[in-house]
């Protein structure tokens, strides 16, 4: 019977592939965690500035010309906070997805290193 000599490297290819698909796996959980949060911020901010408008609504309705100022104060605010939102939005996607290709090559570049290996 004829020893497999190269049956150690493939194995050990083999672990650092899948130490990678583990990484891989805990970069698409972490991008998902850090949008959901990001949903869940832009969430809240859109609730509290309609509360605001509401107020805002009421106090013009009762005469507040100083409201006047205040709702639009609290527009430019609201689409400030929304821009940043819509900013780190793309800059997570960015991110992630550029932490996910540099893994996805290191794992290509293990798999053709392992294929390469001859099994003698």
């Amino acid at each position: 019977m004829v020893k497999d000599k190269n049956a150690d490297k493939r194995l050990a290819y083999n672990r650092q592939i899948l130490d990678i698909e583990s990484k891989q796996d805990e970069i698409y959980s972490q991008k998902r965690d850090m949008k959901r949060a990001l949903d869940s911020f832009g969430n809240e901010i859109t609730r509290s500035a309609l509360k605001l408008r509401e107020l805002d609504d009421e106090m013009i309705r009762q005469g507040s010309i100083a409201a006047q100022w205040s709702q639009q104060e609290h527009q430019g605010r609201n689409a400030y906070i929304h821009s940043f939102i819509d900013h780190q939005d793309e800059a997570i996607t960015t991110v992630y997805s550029k932490m996910i290709q540099e893994t996805e090559d290191k794992r290509e570049a293990l798999q053709k290193e392992r294929n390469d290996l001859s099994w003698d």
